[in-house]
């Protein structure tokens, strides 16, 4: 006879090193990198930690690798500093978050502990910040006993050397602008004013010598399709088919991915594994499965795998990752917590907040409901555009619809599975969104979503740049599974996913 564990035991973690582009160089580093914190968060949840400890020690530790955009190498500001955004969650859907941060390593753990202090009575009736941005976040973390260190500390030999080279290029505009202005505008040949604000910021900040010169940033590397694109990933991925005219997709096929070579075990058991197509949920026996007839199972990548082809034209682009990480965790008590942190754009105006910083923008988390005898609750993280992602209020949108596995279409929601639920919240309620169209800016998105029930544990991606970076774990594995989730580019949207089933023979 077929048990249920007890109490949601079965633990697990899933990370994303953000959306956007990978270079095939550094892939090993990136997914070494979610690797480590995935281990990290599963000895946490194994050792009986709760959720927002895992969520919080695995974004620690990618704050602390240079190959991200968060903590220590992040991206720099117009002026020259790292200036940072976090978020925590809990399951109750509680939030800690900390905007436009400075001089803090861990700007995650500052919002882990304005978290803590949220969920504190104040005396005279007073309510407890759950947001707090700029000086304000610096000097609380202070007060909370974290280190603050010299700007300096923060910033990398890279990324110096990446602001530096935006800084030129940032001049060469302004001279080129400047040259076209009318007549009146110049004075003896000479310009009146060309941004007095950026030549005192350069005036006062060292600049080593340059080793590597980055291209510019933006906010996305891809370039919007005018229609739909069937999905791809070459590492991971589902592929579906969108005939708009038609208004339904009516058929789909899985898209063959090169085998991955890895000397070592997957660490995979049956009751995990990535699925090659979005399957429709079904109950079967007294069970969930993961797969659905028809379906088949992608080969699983060891800690580290790398794309079995290489495309010529991605062969000299270096990394493209301007946003932010996130973790989501289940501990063995089944409760749910997630959590982001970011850098943010490269060049940001000083006390920019981005989608890191925002709960519902770049976290969300559905608590369960007493009365919900399923217990579902629902987590997501995003990646992307920030601003875009602001507009659309991504986080809590994709979570919704994949709670309710509903989609929006006509100006109607109707019942779908969950991966059509994703697949429509990135293609029409963020891409097609009127403030995204009419944005002079492309709406770059990658989004992680687990979904929990009695049933089981379910987890979705999708992301319509051209490269994600992901690692998922349970408690029953004997290491992380990891894959870089490469689309077709141009847009197209890439998804994937995996299921834990609460069925145990």
């Amino acid at each position: 006879m077929p048990r249920r564990r007890e109490g949601g035991d079965l633990c697990a973690i899933f990370i994303h090193a953000g959306a956007g582009f990978h270079s095939r160089q550094n892939e090993k580093s990136h997914l070494a990198a979610v690797n480590d914190a995935a281990l990290v968060a599963m000895a946490i949840l194994k050792n009986g930690g709760n959720a927002t400890d895992a969520v919080e020690m695995a974004i620690r530790l990618l704050e602390d690798k240079e190959i991200t955009n968060a903590g220590y190498g992040s991206n720099l500001t117009m002026d020259g500093i790292v200036e940072c955004d976090a978020t925590m969650v809990d399951h109750m859907g509680r939030s800690g978050a900390v905007g436009a941060m400075s001089q803090v390593k861990n700007p995650i753990a500052a919002a882990r502990l304005v978290l803590d202090e949220s969920i504190k009575p104040l005396s005279l009736q007073r309510v407890p910040p759950n947001l707090l941005v700029g000086a304000g976040a610096t000097d609380f973390a202070h007060d909370k006993g974290l280190p603050i260190l010299p700007p300096d500390f923060l910033v990398s030999n890279n990324a110096r050397d990446r602001w530096l080279r935006w800084k030129r290029d940032l001049q060469d505009v302004e001279d080129r602008s400047a040259m076209n202005q009318s007549p009146e505008q110049r004075v003896g040949g000479r310009l009146l004013s060309i941004s007095p604000k950026s030549s005192r910021a350069s005036a006062t900040t060292q600049t080593p010598s340059l080793e590597r010169r980055p291209s510019l940033p933006s906010h996305s590397t891809f370039i919007e399709p005018d229609q739909d694109v069937p999905t791809s990933v070459k590492a991971l991925a589902s592929s579906r088919a969108d005939d708009e005219a038609g208004g339904m997709r009516s058929s789909r096929r899985a898209i063959p991915r090169s085998e991955i070579e890895d000397d070592n075990d997957s660490g995979v058991d049956d009751s995990l594994q990535w699925l090659a197509s979005p399957p429709k949920r079904q109950k079967l026996s007294g069970r969930f499965d993961g797969l659905t007839d028809g379906q088949k199972v992608l080969p699983t990548s060891g800690p580290c795998p790398t794309t079995g082809e290489h495309d010529d034209g991605d062969a000299g682009r270096e990394d493209d990752i301007t946003d932010t990480v996130g973790a989501i965790a289940i501990d063995c008590f089944g409760r749910l917590a997630a959590g982001s942190s970011s850098g943010g754009i490269g060049m940001k105006h000083k006390g920019r907040c981005g989608p890191a910083a925002l709960v519902g923008v770049g976290t969300a988390v559905i608590p369960v409901d007493p009365e919900d005898i399923s217990h579902t609750a629902v987590a997501t993280v995003t990646s992307g555009t920030g601003e875009h992602m602001a507009t659309t209020t991504a986080a809590a949108t994709a979570a919704e619809r994949v709670y309710s596995s509903m989609r929006k279409k006509d100006g109607r929601l109707e019942r779908c599975n969950e991966d059509e639920a994703l697949y429509a919240m990135i293609t029409r309620e963020f891409m097609q969104h009127p403030g995204v169209v009419n944005s002079p800016c492309l709406g770059a998105i990658g989004i992680l979503a687990v979904k929990k029930t009695r049933d089981g544990i379910y987890f979705y991606f999708g992301h319509n740049t051209d490269s994600f970076a992901l690692a998922s774990m349970h408690s029953e594995e004997r290491k992380p599974v990891c894959t870089m989730s490469r689309s077709r580019g141009n847009g197209s949207v890439a998804q994937g996913g995996r299921v834990a089933r609460s069925w145990m023979p």
